[in-house]
């Protein structure tokens, strides 16, 4: 019979350093298929990524352990899951991930500074941790093609590098005389933002685009029945691929 306590001592005694190795280094090899355009290579890794046990362990650990938002409920009224069903959840993930059953949102307002308020839409732990494993996968893909004047919320980049990013395009030695500063918001981008717009620029091997897309259609349990348009902005609390980096190999994903 297993105590508590033998719970505690496997979850913490799992090779967690080795996991974060093995992820990263998929993680690199998509990154540089995609780079390369070989999307055969990317499709391939990312199957790879998505079947590891390493992956499913890191995910259920970073959405109960690590993020800010470990503790909110979804509509299954679960705050927190002790050693033995972060296990169990693992290996439901190791089981079932391509079979996923995403549940309905649970609907939360958060105030805003304008008086308004501001509606998220909070899954299970068990939804989040299924997100957090398709992101490990996708993230790596996305990075090779995106921006490189986009910082908020990437791997490897942060408030530093936008302030580096202006002083150098802002001084009087750069650009000439005359420069301008343009502001602009999106209104209600989580809101409104197109559901097809996102699956069609996602790369992820068909089993897992089928699951974003339940994802993000779920809908909001006693108020819409699916979704339409819009998502939760709840993956900002996930971890980006670079945190399971080391030194020197953070700059890879800033080239």
């Amino acid at each position: 019979m297993t105590t508590l306590n033998t719970e505690v001592d496997n979850w913490k005694a799992l090779p967690w350093k080795r996991f974060q190795k093995v992820v990263f280094r998929l993680q690199t090899r998509i990154f540089k298929a995609r780079k390369n355009g070989d999307r055969k290579l990317v499709t391939k890794l990312q199957k790879l990524l998505l079947n590891s046990k390493a992956a499913k362990y890191l995910a259920v650990r970073q959405v109960t352990q690590l993020n800010q938002g470990k503790a909110t409920a979804g509509v299954d009224g679960k705050t927190a899951l002790n050693c033995k069903e972060r296990m169990q959840l693992a290996q439901d993930l190791a089981k079932s991930w391509k079979k996923w059953e995403h549940r309905k949102l649970r609907r939360v307002s958060i105030p805003k500074k304008d008086g308004t308020k501001r509606k998220l839409g909070i899954p299970t732990i068990g939804d989040r941790a299924y997100q957090c494993l398709l992101k490990f996968a996708l993230e790596p893909a996305a990075e090779a093609t995106f921006s490189g004047d986009s910082y908020g919320f990437r791997p490897g980049r942060g408030a530093h590098d936008v302030q580096k990013s202006l002083f150098d395009k802002l001084r009087s030695s750069s650009n000439g005389i005359t420069k301008m500063i343009l502001e602009m918001d999106i209104e209600k981008c989580f809101d409104r933002i197109s559901h097809q717009a996102i699956l069609e620029k996602t790369e992820l091997p068909k089993v897992a685009l089928k699951g974003l897309r339940l994802a993000i259609k779920a809908g909001v349990r006693g108020e819409y029945p699916s979704s339409k348009e819009g998502t939760p902005p709840w993956g900002r609390n996930f971890p980006t691929f670079s945190q399971y980096s080391l030194g020197r190999n953070r700059r890879l994903f800033q080239e």
